[in-house]
């Protein structure tokens, strides 16, 4: 063959093999070669483009924070009738198999009874981690112990699955922030099961948390440059019009704020949980699987809650 013939049948080589690179890329991504690549479908609990472009949830309550694209979004699902102590049998993704409590639903809404009831939200699958959340919640308090500490509280930044047998101690780690039956507000920090730092204590209620009112209480936690930032809200309008959400406390844990007891030896307790999928001293490498809510001392259904969501947000300054 002449040199030219092989310069010629090089270039046909090239170009037959350029168009099987185009078949078997369309074959992977489902496209024919001649159009964009299909999007990746959606996964359980992942915000659809409706649901990212939504000012509310679908109780009608109001964002103060827009959804992240394709972030993770947990709303309640307590409709029917139903009485569970472990992982909800109509909700894969609500695990209330831990602390000790028992649970009712009854039309849209949960009835917690328990010494500590503790509740947690997270992928069943362990895939996914939470990053920066909003958090809503609306209570009502019935009866209970009156132990000035507990009421409301939403834990975020957190794994918190093992607490019993003291091998996981640095995935206890969290922080949260608490609508107090003595009629306080707080944020706490948990440096290892079960020692916590509680700061930024403000006085909401002189004469303590009431009864039988419905409160909205919303925590938003985020990454910033300067640390990670923690707002509570409330709204006591029961959530007419989206709700009237009122910031009643805030605080920025910058690395230097809280924290006193180590996980582990060379783990500092003071250090920033921030939204990363890291987290030194962590045992499973999922230090933010969970956000999970909790209590102390309540009576017989003498917790209420509904209207609960997590939703990832984008909360770019």
């Amino acid at each position: 063959m002449s040199t030219r013939g092989v310069v010629l049948a090089c270039l046909l080589a090239l170009v037959l093999a350029a168009g099987l690179g185009v078949l078997v890329t369309s074959a992977r991504d489902g496209s024919r070669g001649d159009g964009p690549p299909r999007a990746e479908p959606l996964l359980d609990r992942m915000a659809t483009p409706e649901q990212e472009r939504a000012k509310e949830d679908s109780f009608g309550i109001r964002y103060l924070e827009p959804t992240l694209h394709r972030g993770t979004l947990w709303e309640s699902r307590w409709t029917g009738t139903r009485r569970f102590d472990g992982v909800d049998p109509a909700d894969p993704w609500f695990d209330a198999d831990h602390g000790t409590g028992t649970y009712r639903v009854e039309d849209g809404q949960l009835f917690v009874t328990g010494e500590h009831p503790r509740m947690y939200v997270y992928d069943p699958e362990k895939q996914r981690q939470w990053r920066d959340v909003e958090v809503t919640v609306y209570f009502r308090r019935v009866a209970d112990a009156d132990i000035a500490y507990a009421g409301m509280t939403a834990v975020a930044r957190s794994n918190h699955l093992e607490t019993e047998s003291g091998t996981q101690q640095c995935d206890t780690r969290g922080i949260g922030a608490r609508i107090r039956y003595d009629g306080h507000s707080d944020f706490e920090k948990e440096t290892s099961f079960p020692l916590n730092e509680a700061a930024s204590n403000l006085e909401l209620w002189p004469a303590g948390m009431p009864h039988q009112r419905w409160i909205g209480m919303k925590y938003l936690v985020h990454d910033r440059p300067d640390g990670v930032h923690l707002e509570l809200y409330m709204d006591l309008e029961e959530g007419r019009g989206g709700g009237d959400w009122r910031l009643v406390n805030r605080l920025v844990d910058d690395g230097h704020v809280l924290g006193q007891v180590a996980c582990a030896p060379g783990v500092d307790p003071r250090m920033m949980l921030t939204r990363s999928p890291r987290r030194e001293g962590s045992e499973t490498g999922l230090p933010n699987l969970t956000v999970f809510f909790r209590s102390d001392g309540v009576s017989r259904d003498g917790l209420v809650y509904k209207w609960a969501s997590i939703r990832e947000i984008d909360a770019t300054p």
